[in-house]
């Protein structure tokens, strides 16, 4: 039945097949799921999973392999056929890797305490302080309740003859756990009936007591426990993301965190909020550039002091990473008996440490039957499977071990079970790993039921998502009653409504804040360069002098224009084409919209998927070939600023007016203000008959042509434009405009400083205040060169006065709520 349906090979019979051990009959805790398969067929089940491929992609479920195209935006891949467990096999395997996880947060105790295993002998004092996870100014600190390890992820692998091996230990800060849970709705979804008559054991219990207990840790009632992530560029970002969602965690990275008095705060737009519990996803090492590692921009400065006074409590608990080594598999079975009284339940494959002379020899010796590993994982080596080298290659590796021995371990390689994979249209026989995890209650440890499973790809045995394997869900199926608790509200009862808002990091605010800024500073870049490049090759000398003083706009510190003399109408060419599109070039629109991307790249668990791709679009979008003609680039501008007006409307009509559209918004009108001020200064500088074009091309940048002609027709005056462009509060493109919105942004905006707030009305109140019938511009035909003096002197001073305003304006916005460094009124301008 199994070849004739689901078309899987005859298969090698040295090797466990978890499905059928002959390749045809299956083995009898798979025979009422083939049965359920058969009744849906294949091209049912095709097409039940392209619509759960189609909700992977839609979802954002990704997994970044580092070397694919596709990056952090590369989804998941998922296997809908579940390896399924029998309850008999389940019980070994639980109480396994229970007892591992109580003998290893053991072990734990006694390298961070009293150290007695390694004056005793029973553990090698090089093992333990020649590895570099070993922190040293840990030792001694106390950590609650014992809870050196919270979660314990174990992986296993079925050896030809049915048991169970342990290949790893990962006690650092385990993954996957997300991703199972992913993998079980996913699937269960996909396959709703097999899986409600199959009597499997639910994840919800597990995740509800990981919260429990992670919360159990904390000193205070109300406790605030955040989960601490590397970043957005992650390979495991979506767990991170997902997990605090499910967990109603704060999704934090370090530089969210602030450590004041001994004491770990979020910073919040709110304020700094005491943190309590830190759920971390980042290795032992990273996690406090004081005491740890100082080149490390993810940790939190001061984190092991904070540790050190109980005043958090981080899990897994720092230093933890010292036995996630294969090199302690060796001692595992006698310190079992030592600290336990009874024999390993679970044993770890076949594990060599090659700083002890016999097992050196030994391996050296067998070189082609062992893969060789690096003792402590931080050295960076990559697994050497010594039966595929050649003999000149297994005497070089041979000599390294020799030279370093204690810096290496040599493992068994095991045969790995397969188990059925679903591959366009067809099944197959794919190697696996199941990894498992064991949770610390407090009150006792707790295994998941089930975990996460990892098959190869199709081109090998070797088992990596890196390496393009994809993850399926583990059924552990049940002789009793299954807990169906959901953390998930039942879609048959009605939810409480709810408008408050979740806090807003001051990191993400941080991000949104910039986010509007770069979006702006884009537009207006492309608009003044487009501007300028339609009319660089055929303008006058009249024209081509104006062109210049729009150039000055850009107010450039990386020009490449000559400053010892005049440039050339073609320098200033070269010089605009560099403006558009040299990556390199801090300030041009390639490296503007590249940072938009960086940005909201940070941003992605907040940013609808419309907004991601148009993101993504936008970095593309200024991008051109060397051999592009330069009267092509309007085109390739115009493209850009069709972009950024979905950008811009997206930002009004598609985001809830919170915290953090607020932040976005604040940031769009700044930017836009400061390039209005610098162009308004130019109508500042002694204006005469030849510099009359620059009124055609200040009212095209701000996109007010057909509003000036629909007033004035085709008569160009200055006090019209500036009224217009400053003055005229019902443009959107005007400064006073701008600098009105800013006012009443920043009001909504929580812990708004008075000071501030008077410096923007101060601002506002000198530009309505301006009298621009006072403005005395000598007209064409006039015969007149000279202008009217106090008129425009209070138009250069108000000018002035905002533009020195609004850079002190934002970064005091960034010392209040980004920074939290602001402890006193800072002056604004001058």
């Amino acid at each position: 039945m199994i070849a004739d349906l689901l078309q899987i090979p005859l298969l090698d019979q040295s090797v466990y097949n978890e499905l059928a051990p002959d390749g045809v009959t299956p083995r009898p805790h798979w025979a009422h799921f083939i049965e359920s398969l058969q009744a849906i067929g294949t091209d049912e089940l095709a097409r039940r999973w392209e619509r759960a491929e189609r909700r992977i992609r839609e979802n954002g479920v990704t997994y970044n392999i580092y070397t694919d195209p596709q990056g952090a935006s590369r989804p998941l891949a998922i296997d809908p056929i579940p390896l399924l467990i029998s309850p008999e096999e389940w019980r070994v395997i639980e109480a396994g890797i229970i007892q591992r996880a109580h003998l290893l947060s053991l072990l734990l105790e006694d390298i961070y305490g009293a150290r007695n295993l390694v004056s005793n002998g029973d553990l090698p004092s090089a093992l333990l302080f020649a590895n570099p996870a070993f922190l040293r100014p840990l030792t001694g600190v106390a950590v609650p309740k014992q809870s050196y390890l919270h979660l314990l992820a174990v992986d296993l692998a079925r050896s030809p003859d049915g048991t169970w091996w342990v290949l790893a230990d990962r006690t650092q800060s385990p993954s996957g756990t997300g991703y199972a849970l992913e993998n079980r709705t996913i699937v269960s979804d996909v396959l709703p009936d097999a899986f409600h008559t199959a009597n499997v054991r639910r994840l919800a219990s597990f995740f509800r007591a990981q919260r429990d207990a992670l919360l159990g840790l904390a000193r205070s009632d109300h406790p605030r426990a955040v989960l601490l992530t590397p970043g957005p560029f992650n390979e495991t970002y979506f767990e991170h993301s997902y997990l605090a969602r499910y967990l109603g965690f704060t999704l934090v990275e370090g530089a969210d965190l602030t450590v004041r008095d001994r004491r770990v705060y979020l910073k919040t737009v709110e304020g700094l909020q005491p943190v309590d519990v830190i759920l971390r996803r980042i290795d032992d090492s990273f996690c406090d550039p004081l005491e740890l590692r100082g080149d490390s921009l993810l940790g939190v400065a001061g984190l092991v002091d904070a540790i050190s006074a109980g005043n958090v409590v981080v899990a897994n608990a720092l230093g933890s990473g010292v036995i996630e080594t294969a090199a302690i598999m060796p001692f595992l079975p006698g310190l079992a008996r030592k600290l336990l009284g009874e024999p390993l339940k679970l044993p770890s494959v076949a594990t060599w440490w090659c700083g002890q002379d016999y097992a050196l020899d030994w391996v050296l010796h067998h070189l082609d039957q062992v893969v060789v590993k690096p003792a402590f994982p931080l050295r960076g080596m990559e697994p050497i499977f010594g039966a595929g080298l050649a003999k000149a290659e297994r005497q070089k590796i041979g000599d390294q071990v020799r030279a370093r021995p204690y810096e290496f371990v040599a493992q068994e390689q095991v045969p790995l079970s397969t188990a059925p994979v679903w591959d366009h249209g067809h099944v197959y026989s794919r190697s696996l790993v199941l990894r498992t995890y064991v949770l610390n209650t407090n009150s006792g440890w707790v295994a998941m039921p089930g975990g996460l499973v990892r098959v190869a790809g199709a081109d090998g045995p070797v088992v990596s998502m890196q390496r393009g394997g994809r993850s399926k869900d583990a059924w552990v199926l049940w002789d009793g009653a299954v807990d169906t608790f959901s953390m998930l509200r039942p879609r048959n009862q009605p939810v409480q409504l709810q408008h408050v808002l979740a806090d807003l990091p001051s990191r993400a605010a941080d991000h949104l804040f910039w986010l509007g800024r770069y979006a702006e500073r884009s537009e207006c870049i492309a608009r003044l360069l487009r501007c300028l490049m339609t009319r660089v090759r055929r303008a006058s000398k009249a024209e081509l002098k104006c062109l210049f003083r729009l150039h000055s706009c850009f107010d450039s510190q990386h020009s490449i224009l000559p400053e010892d003399r005049p440039a050339t109408p073609r320098e200033l060419e070269d010089e605009l084409v560099s403006l558009m599109s040299d990556a390199e070039r801090p300030d041009s629109l390639a490296s503007t919209l590249a940072e938009v991307q960086r940005v909201g790249g940070n941003l992605r668990e907040r940013l609808s998927e419309d907004m991601s791709r148009l993101v993504v679009e936008l970095a593309n979008s200024a991008h051109t070939e060397e051999y592009m003609l330069f009267i092509e680039y309007s085109a390739v501008l115009s493209g850009c600023l069709e972009l950024l007006s979905a950008f811009s409307g997206m930002e009004r009509e598609n985001i809830t007016r919170g915290p953090g559209w607020l932040f976005m918004s604040l940031g769009r009108r700044l930017e836009r203000a400061m390039y209005s001020v610098r162009q308004m200064q130019e109508l500042t500088t002694q204006f005469d008959e030849e510099s009359w074009p620059l009124l055609e091309y200040l009212l095209e940048v701000a996109d007010s042509s057909m509003t000036y002609r629909s007033r004035y027709f085709t008569t160009l005056q200055p006090v019209a434009v500036l009224d217009l462009l400053m003055a005229d509060e019902s443009n959107p493109r005007s400064l006073n405009f701008q600098v009105a919105h800013l006012a009443d942004l920043y009001r909504k905006l929580p812990r708004h400083s008075s000071d501030d707030l008077d410096a923007i009305l101060h601002a506002q109140s000198r530009l309505r205040g301006l009298d621009l019938q006072k403005l005395d511009f000598p007209l064409p035909g006039s015969g007149r060169t000279g202008w009217g003096v106090e008129g425009h002197a209070q138009l250069e001073g108000s000018l002035g006065f905002v533009h020195n305003l609004l850079p002190s304006w934002a970064d005091n916005i960034s010392l209040t709520y980004f920074n939290h460094a602001r402890t006193f009124p800072i002056s604004m301008g001058g």
